[in-house]
């Protein structure tokens, strides 16, 4: 009966884990050394990028690129690598004033585009504009910690329940232990 109990929440916490291990093979993240705040159009805005496998190898031989959009408007800049392991730099020129949302494409695994806060391209320098429903750049998700912290209290609940059925019942009042 103990083992049958003790293996329902090992059973769970592996179920719960698996899709985290298997997803966990491969990802990057992207840094900016700056943002486009203040830039005109037309002119240039230099940026470097660092690309990091797992948030901490630096990654060599991508090809990252930053996207950038405002309405119909889409342009891509590629990145060329600067001799420094994971760090890239591209020149990035804003067409017009307007709002632009920009991304960046690691060159890793481009399904997921790391996306910042849009910003506004005038004549004068500009503050960026938060951007709601913006992805967390591949951060762990609150539903993963969410999911790990019920299945953790689901095996303790087992746990403390077995204890409790283990436990010898007291004996009737007033009976000689035999």
């Amino acid at each position: 009966m103990r083992r049958s109990l003790l293996l329902f929440p090992l059973v769970l916490l592996i179920a719960l884990g698996a899709p985290a291990l298997a997803g966990a093979g491969g990802f990057a993240t992207a840094g900016l050394s700056s943002t486009p705040e203040g830039v005109v159009p037309g002119q240039p805005w230099n940026v470097d990028i660092t690309v990091l496998q797992h948030g901490r190898t630096p990654l060599e031989g991508v090809s990252p690129r930053v996207v950038i959009n405002s309405g119909d408007t889409r342009r891509e800049f590629a990145a060329e690598a600067t001799g420094e392991p994971g760090v890239y730099r591209a020149e990035v020129v804003f067409p017009s004033a307007g709002r632009w949302d920009y991304q960046v494409l690691d060159g890793f695994i481009d399904e997921s585009p790391h996306s910042f806060p849009a910003v506004e391209i005038d004549d004068a320098a500009a503050a960026p504009a938060a951007r709601p429903g913006a992805p967390d750049d591949g951060a762990i998700t609150s539903g993963w910690l969410w999911g790990a912290g019920a299945a953790l209290a689901l095996a303790l609940a087992l746990l403390a329940i077995d204890r409790l059925r283990r436990r010898p019942a007291p004996a009737p009042r007033g009976a000689e232990p035999a």
